[in-house]
């Protein structure tokens, strides 16, 4: 973050750079941390604050990482914050790992040139027809 930082500043002379703070939301996921009695890590925070950011830029968001980096309760914080806000939220899980390729993402039928949907597919579609 820092090194990125440095990269802003060169590239943009003059300009200052700074983080989207949202000081609800940060004192809704302290809440939430002391509720699900969880560390309080100003890091993690500020990696929730970030996936929110990303969350309201974007229409999906997929959260990568190794086993145990706390990618589960950076978005489960996250929702009870949303939650603690009174925010509405919409979340789909999915572990791609679970099922074959074709499960997930659908295939086409070379016969018919017919597609099917898969699950990933089938959940996206589901997510554009829900209203905001």
């Amino acid at each position: 973050s820092s090194r990125f930082g440095v990269l802003l500043t060169d590239v943009f002379p003059g300009v200052a750079v700074s983080d989207v703070t949202d000081e609800a939301l940060a004192a809704a996921v302290r809440t939430v941390l002391g509720k699900m009695r969880l560390e309080l890590v100003t890091a993690q925070t500020d990696k929730m604050l970030q996936m929110h950011l990303a969350c309201s830029q974007r229409i999906g968001v997929i959260v990568v990482g190794p086993s145990g980096s706390g990618k589960t309760t950076l978005w489960r914080v996250l929702e009870a914050a949303y939650k603690e806000l009174g925010r509405p939220v919409k979340v789909h899980v999915m572990n791609p790992k679970a099922v074959p390729r074709q499960q997930l993402l659908g295939h086409m039928d070379m016969d018919t040139r017919e597609w099917f949907d898969g699950i990933l597919t089938a959940a996206a579609r589901q997510v554009v027809k829900e209203p905001l």
